[in-house]
């Protein structure tokens, strides 16, 4: 089910919690893309996507203020508070079992046009 990204907390929520013993059915394919989540709801996705065992995801953060929570400061220095906070993102895909990559639109079409791209592989 599609879902503006306005909408998705709620009904991330509402289907975790509609299942009562949070036993999703990880049989079916799941797929998540989010474009442009500011701030802290990139991170409320990806968590859904890792929760739900989703089989690839595509997103497009923005807004990265307090983001990087957990970067070490000289990593966050040198890199900036976005490719900080997206590193980070990568290491818990991958802890938990997703090939993840870094992909990129022009940035012509918008400045926050890195793509977190991941393929769950176990």
């Amino acid at each position: 089910r599609a879902a503006p990204l306005e909408e998705f907390t709620a009904h991330a929520a509402q289907d975790l919690s509609n299942n009562s013993d949070n036993n999703i059915n990880r049989n079916q394919a799941t797929i998540i893309i989010s474009t442009h989540a500011c701030g802290s709801l990139t991170d409320q996705v990806l968590q859904y996507a890792m929760n739900v065992q989703a089989a690839s995801l595509a997103v497009m953060p923005c807004c990265y203020t307090g983001t990087d929570a957990g970067v070490p400061y000289g990593v966050r220095r040198m890199l900036g508070v976005g490719v900080s906070a997206d590193v980070r993102r990568c290491f818990e895909l991958q802890e938990l079992g997703y090939h993840t990559d870094l992909a990129a639109i022009p940035r012509a079409v918008t400045a926050m046009n890195r793509i977190i791209v991941a393929e769950r592989r176990r």
